[in-house]
């Protein structure tokens, strides 16, 4: 039995929809640690990490369950926490600083991919002149997404991120749109080419030796026209009143053809894994084009836990109750990292 504190980022009644869901998280981690014999405190944490600091030294956890997701009102900033953690040499569950730095820094994340020659779509950030990463024999992008560069959630992402590249104006208007949003929602946006194709969720769990890679989910876009965007907007996740939430759906249901692409997709997942040493658990998200071209567009490093999100749906279809992987992420916490 051990005694674990709950950390999480402080939040108001007047937060959104997806900065609220960590109360949920916390609910359900907060359960289970209790099923499972251990004791159990929540600590608030906010950007006064000196109090967040002097309340660690009191309660002397012996682990941190760390489902801090933003700090200051932007995910940017989560770091901090698990920062302050390492600082403090008290283990925590879920991946280090360094890794989340990485991975939360999208055009960062695809940089790295592409250093290892891991398929992720071309990006381009404001102040470029040409497309990055894109590979030799391959076309510039027909279309192309603007999203947030540092944010989750699908923050300001809709089927109107969507932008027509064919024009000389490309650029011009990509850059346009970047700015837009960026002053909008008061973060940086970026361009990332846009894949038509299926879309697959494949989220891991730590183990021994190699983290597990749970059962592909894919998100289907029930009722959608041959071409119209498809995109897993903020709507979509997030407003249960609109059309996209509910012609958004998560299917587990596979035929016999897709095996070999299912398992291509789970030998790229665990290749992000090893790629930005990750911990604990872990989603990443992908992109199979019409030629069966799977690409990596964002890697979680600790996704939500909420338990109607992906993460719960695919420790269920794989057979792993919720103690149980509750319990695993708590115990590769506590071996060696390499990071």
């Amino acid at each position: 039995m051990a005694t674990v504190v709950l950390l999480f980022n402080q939040v108001s009644a007047t937060d959104t929809a997806s900065e609220l869901d960590v109360l949920r998280q916390c609910s359900a981690v907060e359960s289970s640690l209790l099923r499972l014999g251990h004791r159990v405190r929540r600590l608030a944490c906010t950007l006064n990490l000196a109090a967040t600091r002097q309340s660690l030294l009191e309660f002397q956890p012996d682990i941190v369950f760390n489902l801090v997701e933003a700090l200051g009102g932007t995910d940017q900033l989560m770091g901090l926490a698990t920062l302050l953690l390492e600082s403090l040499r008290i283990p925590f569950t879920g991946s280090s600083s360094l890794a989340l730095q990485l991975t939360t820094r999208k055009p960062l994340a695809k940089q790295r991919l592409t250093e290892l020659r891991l398929p992720t779509p071309a990006w381009l950030l404001p102040s470029d002149t040409g497309w990055r990463g894109l590979t030799p024999g391959r076309n510039a992008p027909l279309k192309a997404l603007v999203k947030a560069a540092s944010e989750h959630a699908s923050l300001g992402l809709s089927e109107r991120s969507v932008v027509d590249c064919r024009s000389s104006l490309c650029f011009s208007s990509l850059r346009n749109s970047m700015d837009t949003a960026s002053a909008q929602f008061g973060t940086p946006f970026f361009a990332e080419e846009y894949i038509h194709g299926r879309e697959f969720n494949l989220s891991l769990l730590g183990g021994p030796h190699e983290p597990q890679v749970l059962f592909p989910a894919e998100i289907r876009f029930e009722g959608y026209s041959e071409d119209r965007p498809r995109i897993l907007g903020a709507e979509a996740k997030w407003n249960e009143n609109s059309p996209e939430y509910h012609r958004t759906v998560r299917t587990f249901s596979y035929s016999p053809a897709d095996q070999p692409l299912l398992d291509e997709l789970g030998a790229l997942a665990r290749s992000c894994w090893s790629a930005f040493e990750l911990n604990g658990y872990a989603r990443v998200d992908f992109r199979v084009d019409a030629d069966g071209q799977p690409w990596v567009l964002e890697i979680n490093a600790n996704p939500c836990l909420s338990p109607d999100a992906g993460f719960a749906a695919a420790l269920e279809r794989s057979g792993i109750s919720w103690d149980q992987a509750v319990q695993a992420i708590l115990d590769d916490a506590l071996r060696p990292r390499n990071s």
